[in-house]
């Protein structure tokens, strides 16, 4: 009989993700691969889903807070009797784990952790970016995104028995790289009015400071001059708050380009890959430690070069010069604008690093792979070793 797996996000997004969401995604598509553990998810619900559901070999839980209930006991009073914690643990008792798979909002499973019987339910608490701990938490095994990821909670309140990097994945069935998709690949383009002949440069993230959108948009500025050239911004523009003064202040900046530059909002995972195929590059500015990126892989293994700030876990992949290129912090966007000129001027060196990109991927980051290691941790485990 198969060991149960429940793995448990915060209560955010629900799973699968309806729009960018890379915990809520990595859940998904592992649990989906599974042979040798029953998957079960634990969610918060969405009008589009049923509370529960078994879909893809996997049992989904959602978990379901009435408007009502939401407006008394999260915003008027904060008592909140029947929180998201006691309702996942009502899940727990129902279901009888063997192993319980926890993911990032650590003050969310503090409290799971202390009520679960440690003698017959193994807890894994897997980080994918960087959160201030300031509750102590003792779990089984650490898990990171990337080792950038477990070694900065190492030595923290974060205690395990057990410290190991799982990197994230891409399906590599659907991330098709360019050159196998010729076809699609212009008629995605002409759908958006480009011509196949433009040098397309994407930027893929949140519109936010620490995505360093600003560099981007003045590296783009710089390359004013060059036709046949197209910049496109795909990602979420907040509605609200700093995120939205930030994104009207990047798209003031960019208004000298016209209609050399394009920002779209949201797009759902299901449409993701086919955006891809959009660009003939991709930058990653970022003013932050990026935890791992999944946007560098998803672009590698569609075969963009990747330029990326030399920043966490892109240290771990990204060889400067042969799968990709760092840039140089002294001045983000005129080393940016040298990279995509030189990757415009050399046609041979964009296609050995397109290639190299793609090749990175299917050697390190296919889901499968990523499916292996996570069931090697979870018979480590169960066995007791």
């Amino acid at each position: 009989m198969r060991k149960k797996v429940l793995m448990v996000s915060g209560p955010i997004h629900p799973n699968p993700p309806l729009k960018g969401a890379a915990v809520e995604t990595w859940m998904y598509e592992v649990s989906k691969r599974f042979i040798g553990f029953e998957p079960h998810i634990v969610s918060i619900s969405h009008p589009f889903y049923p509370d529960k559901e078994y879909k893809d070999d996997i049992f989904f839980h959602r978990i379901h807070f009435s408007r009502l209930y939401k407006r008394l006991f999260q915003k008027i009073t904060r008592v909140d009797p029947l929180s998201y914690p006691k309702r996942v643990a009502r899940v727990i008792h129902d279901v009888r784990p063997d192993i319980v798979h926890m993911h990032n909002f650590i003050r969310w499973f503090d409290p799971l952790v202390k009520n679960l019987n440690k003698n017959s339910v193994k807890t894994i608490l897997h980080m994918h970016n960087e959160v201030a701990v300031t509750n102590g938490i003792e779990v089984d095994a650490f898990a990171g995104c990337s080792n950038f990821i477990v070694d900065s909670y190492k030595g923290t309140a974060v205690k395990a028995k057990h410290y190991c990097c799982i990197y994230n994945g891409v399906d590599l069935k659907r991330f098709n790289p360019y050159w196998e998709a010729h076809g699609l690949r212009e008629d995605i383009r002409n759908r958006f009015g480009i011509h196949k002949d433009e040098f397309v440069v994407l930027f893929v993230g949140r519109i936010s400071p620490e995505k360093g959108v600003e560099h981007f948009i003045k590296s783009a500025l710089m390359l004013k001059g060059l036709k046949k050239t197209r910049f496109l911004v795909i990602g979420e523009i907040s509605e609200k708050g700093g995120r939205k003064s930030y994104a009207e202040e990047m798209m003031r900046m960019a208004a000298p380009l016209r209609d050399r530059i394009i920002f779209f909002g949201v797009f759902p995972p299901s449409k993701i890959h086919l955006l891809y195929l959009l660009g003939d590059a991709i930058v990653l500015p970022s003013n932050f430690n990026e935890p791992f990126s999944m946007v560098a892989i998803e672009a590698m293994a569609t075969g963009l070069p990747v330029v990326a700030s030399q920043k966490g876990g892109l240290k771990e992949y990204i060889i400067d010069g042969f799968n990709g290129f760092f840039i140089r912090e002294d001045d983000f966007a005129e080393d940016i604008a040298k990279r995509i000129e030189s990757l415009i001027s050399d046609k041979r060196l964009k296609e050995s690093v397109s290639h190299a990109g793609r090749k990175t991927v299917e050697d390190r980051f296919s889901w499968e792979h990523v499916v292996s290691e996570t069931e090697k941790l979870y018979s480590k485990l169960i066995v007791g070793n």
